[in-house]
């Protein structure tokens, strides 16, 4: 009797261990939790399931999962950008670091507009592919110059007299302006460059001087044709006089978008 108690005791052990042990690798370890990013809607603030994270400079892509969580296994070097797709919505892009990667991050993407334009939604590069190592992001520079200028032609978009035609640029990337150099943006010792030109239909409307997401310009209307031309050109290193020496430059996720003028009103 005693022998078959012990053996009892003993089959009740091996149940309970295994249990325990399938119980505990189903969950989610509560330390791993704060190192999860998340894709939600801007707007309802639900999780979106499926999104696609990619960093085109290192070639990195992952999705996030059903509850909108995804990781970022990778280690930068300097800043880049991030990129989050998902049907239905508009393309979301950010600058990153290893700071930022080591953070959990929740990014809210909004859903797409029919009256916006994607005019671009992947990384374009201008310049002449001549940088120093000091530069603002320069060891993250994978892929060539396309030019020194970048050119798009786009249908007027329709808009009414409340709403304002505006150019987004989701990231920038690579300026080695003045006031770049000021705040801290790149490691240039003593020379800058100019700042980069936005022009639509021939007409100047804007200047990109500082690194960052989302940046805004407002199309004036009465320059806005039935078929419309936009132009960004990178700016040039202001203290070479021997040759022209253009500011390598990286942009992403450029869209025409309308707005309510209250948005512009807030800001």
């Amino acid at each position: 009797m005693k022998k078959i108690l012990i053996l009892i005791l003993f089959l009740l052990t091996i149940n309970t261990n295994i249990g325990n042990s399938q119980i505990i690798s189903g969950r989610v370890n509560h330390d791993d939790l704060k190192f999860q990013s998340k894709i939600i809607d801007s707007k309802t603030k639900e999780a979106l399931s499926n999104a696609k994270i990619t960093i085109p400079e290192i070639h990195y892509t992952t999705y996030s999962d059903k509850n909108g969580t995804f990781k970022l296994n990778v280690d930068l070097t300097d800043k880049t950008v991030l990129f989050v797709e998902k049907e239905g919505y508009k393309v979301f892009s950010l600058t990153i670091d290893n700071n930022i990667v080591k953070s959990p991050l929740k990014l809210g993407i909004e859903k797409a507009n029919p009256f916006d334009l994607q005019i671009s939604d992947g990384l374009i590069h201008l310049g002449d592919n001549m940088f120093s190592d000091n530069s603002a992001n320069s060891r993250d520079f994978r892929q060539g110059a396309n030019g020194h200028f970048y050119s798009k032609k786009f249908e007027k978009p329709s808009f009414n007299t409340k709403q304002e035609v505006v150019i987004r640029i989701g990231t920038t990337i690579g300026l080695d302006t003045k006031k770049a150099k000021q705040i801290g943006q790149n490691r240039i010792a003593k020379v800058y460059s100019s700042p980069a030109e936005i022009f639509v239909n021939g007409h100047k409307i804007g200047i990109l001087e500082i690194n960052g997401d989302n940046k805004e310009i407002i199309v004036p209307k009465n320059i806005i044709r039935p078929v419309n031309e936009l132009i960004i050109k990178t700016g040039r290193n202001l203290f070479q006089t021997e040759y022209v020496d253009y500011d390598d430059i990286e942009l992403a996720n450029i869209r025409i978008e309308i707005k309510e003028k209250q948005y512009f009103a807030r800001y």
